[in-house]
């Protein structure tokens, strides 16, 4: 009797399992059935699968195909292990022992070379072996096979339950809604088409409208600019009529002679009009100069003469178009010239009075530093003063005591005659002496007030001129700076241009003509490469590189299998393309990539949290070891207050500051021009009356205390 299909026994591995078998039918002529072995390795031999399962589903997994039957039968899943009890009988050992080799190879993972010839086997198969060999090729199986059965029947047991009826149900319905969405797709690709060709023409119709209405603009266009250059040929035109005839005026003017005579008190009324205007010219001029030697008196007053400056300066400019304008350059000329020596003739006189000034200046100078006495004579003077001041003392004291008792009796007198009008006349005193106290006080404060508003003045005046040195340093050295650093830009650069033919040809012969080899050698070898690869894609077939979609003919590749799951089609596909879309995959990517994506994001993400906790770690032992103080919504209120008083008290300072230097640097270009303009004029040497004579010193004597003040610091 054979063992039960379903009563598991010890049963060695297939190797002894063949092994012993050849032995014992080598030995014993092929009688007798397999003893289970005493030395298994596993200790549990493979379960005998029951006599109407002979076949296994595919990888595990994966749904079996489909069975309309009631019945549990799976010999169709594998056709290998399917056999049938008249073919048993009927097959010859030869068929057999290829049975067996492939029973034992497939089923017990038996290696080839440990497997036994085939002769051998055919040997093995003959007489009452042939039963035995063929009961354990179709009874005993693999874990992994029994598994795979056990499977199956489980899934024919899903099978047949109502839930599997409702899920096939679901199922036919699922692919009825998908073909009509697949109808629906194509009547929304047609209508998309009609809507398309539809678009297509009316962008051709805007086209041509857009085309037209440009054509119009053009037009338009073109007709607004040839009446705008005939507007300005007009204005044109007329300007350079109104400069004809200006300059036909001025060519007439030009004829006339004028004549310029010595200036006398006489003739002082009848000077020619374009000496008078020349005069008044100069004159503004000179006032707006005088104006910008003139020290600010209170810095408040600032955008005041910032204003006066720039008007002054309009009206000038103003003038000065108006005689050009109205008189020809040659007697403007000759004006500036008559002026130029009238001024001269006077300053020459004015130089001959402050050299004879200075000449008796010296004089005396030199006189009293022939007479001055000595340091010791000095001090002996001053003690002889010190004595007769103490000698004339004492008197004046016995003097001022003899007083002093006088008005005592007097008031001793007084008290005793009228007590209440000497205690009146105490009073008067006292008040008398108050109020000379009060006056005294108060003109010592008006006087104080004085020099503080005067040395405010003076600072006032001092920190304008300051700041406008140094803003003026600093421009002078910014510029010298630069013009040092662009002249060793210049001669580095020079050096480098001189350097640069030899160091490049060098460069080039070093590194360029070997890489240009090396990168020849390369190409060529990339380029055989290339053409042998070519050679090679000629003899492959591209069918089977090539896959049709289920729903359509259009060949899809096959180079990603699990493609086709992105497609609308397939279900499922929809949750794919948003976590694609969310990951930031492109739209061709198969569903394989989302993990290695998905892992990079996670690996990103646990690393970010990472440096989360370590940081708030960190914070939470800063605030402990902290020590204790102020909250954060005092500090807050005590910074908000802090900027507040800046703001009340710095802020109007700071902006009333740089609005000072703003204006500052905006006037230094306009005096520089100033200066240089009034340096450039026939005129520049002539000085007004009120210059010549400053706090009862004439120019000469300012410079000459200058000079000596020089020569003391020296």
């Amino acid at each position: 009797m054979l063992p039960s299909s379903n009563v598991p026994f010890s049963f060695p591995s297939p190797q002894l399992l063949l092994q012993e078998m050849w032995d014992h039918w080598a030995g014993r002529g092929r009688e007798g059935l397999p003893t289970p072995h005493p030395r298994s390795r596993t200790g549990r031999m493979p379960h005998l699968a029951t006599g109407g399962v002979t076949s296994a589903p595919g990888p595990m997994g994966e749904s079996p195909r489909r069975s309309r039957s009631s019945s549990r039968d799976v010999t169709r899943l594998r056709p290998e292990f399917a056999r049938e009890s008249g073919s048993d009988a009927a097959m010859d050992p030869v068929s057999l022992a290829q049975e067996v080799g492939r029973w034992a190879a497939r089923e017990m993972g038996c290696p080839a070379a440990l497997l036994p010839p085939e002769p051998a086997l055919r040997r093995m198969c003959m007489g009452p072996m042939a039963d035995v060999w063929t009961f354990l090729i179709q009874k005993i199986h693999s874990q992994r096979t029994v598994k795979k059965i056990r499977g199956n029947l489980l899934w024919y047991n899903h099978q047949e339950s109502p839930e599997a009826g409702r899920r096939r149900e679901l199922e036919a319905s699922l692919m009825r809604v998908q073909a009509e969405i697949r109808e629906m797709d194509l009547s929304l690709d047609l209508a998309e088409r009609e809507a398309v060709a539809q678009d297509v023409a009316l962008e051709l119709t805007l086209k041509q409208i857009r085309d037209a209405q440009g054509k119009a603009l053009l037009l338009r266009a073109r007709a607004a600019a040839a009446r705008r250059q005939q507007r300005g040929l007009r204005d044109r035109t007329q300007r350079l009529q109104g400069q004809l005839s200006h300059l036909q005026d001025m060519a007439r003017k030009a004829k006339v002679h004028v004549a310029f005579q010595p200036r006398t008190p006489m003739l002082l009324g009848l000077e020619p009009d374009v000496l008078q205007e020349v005069m008044r010219v100069c004159t503004l001029r000179t006032q707006f100069f005088q104006a910008l030697l003139t020290p600010h008196s209170d810095p408040r007053t600032l955008t005041t003469q910032d204003d006066l400056f720039a008007t002054t300066h309009r009206q000038w400019f103003s003038e000065m178009e108006v005689l050009m304008a109205s008189h020809p350059p040659e007697q403007i000329l000759g004006a500036l010239e008559h002026l130029a020596s009238r001024q001269t003739t006077e300053l020459q006189l004015l130089t001959d009075e402050w050299d004879g000034e200075a000449r008796r200046l010296q004089l005396a100078e030199a006189s009293e530093a022939s007479v001055l006495p000595s340091l010791t004579h000095l001090i002996q003077e001053g003690w002889r003063a010190v004595g007769l001041l103490i000698s004339q003392r004492g008197p004046l004291l016995r003097q001022g005591q003899a007083l002093a008792a006088r008005l005592q009796d007097l008031m001793q007198e007084v008290t005793q005659r009228a007590p209440g009008l000497s205690h009146a006349l105490t009073l008067g005193l006292q008040a008398a002496a108050l109020r000379a106290t009060r006056d005294s006080l108060k003109a010592q404060c008006q006087t104080l007030k004085e020099e503080a508003e005067r040395r405010q003045q003076e600072l006032w005046e001092l920190q304008a001129k300051r700041q406008r040195i140094l803003s003026w340093r600093q421009q002078v050295e910014q510029t010298q700076e630069r013009i040092r650093v662009l002249i060793k830009g210049n001669s580095v650069s020079k050096s480098h241009l001189q350097k640069s033919p030899g160091e490049i040809q060098a460069l080039a012969q070093r590194k360029v003509v070997p890489a240009a080899e090396a990168v020849r050698l390369q190409a060529q070898s990339l380029l055989s490469r290339q053409e042998e690869e070519t050679q090679w894609l000629l003899g492959l077939e591209l069918n089977p590189l090539l896959r049709h979609h289920p729903g359509g003919a259009q060949p899809l590749p096959a180079v990603f299998p699990s493609v086709y799951s992105l497609h609308p089609a397939c279900p499922g596909s929809q949750i794919l393309i948003h976590l694609s879309q969310d990951l930031g995959l492109p739209p061709g990517k198969a569903p394989e990539f989302l993990l290695h994506q998905a892992a990079s994001l996670r690996q990103d993400w646990l690393f970010l949290q990472d440096q989360l906790s370590y940081r708030v770690g960190m914070l939470r032992r800063l605030q402990k070891n902290l020590p204790p103080g102020p909250s954060t919504q005092e500090l807050l209120q005590i910074q908000e207050s802090e900027e507040k008083k800046q703001q009340e008290h710095l802020g109007p300072i700071l902006h009333r500051l740089e609005e000072l230097m703003e204006r500052g640097l905006e006037r230094i270009p306009q005096l520089l021009k100033a200066v240089g303009d009034w340096w450039d004029q026939p005129g520049q040497d002539a000085l007004p009356g009120e210059l010549q004579d400053q706090d009862g010193l004439s120019l000469q004597q300012w410079k000459l205390r200058w000079a000596r003040a020089q020569g003391r610091r020296a």
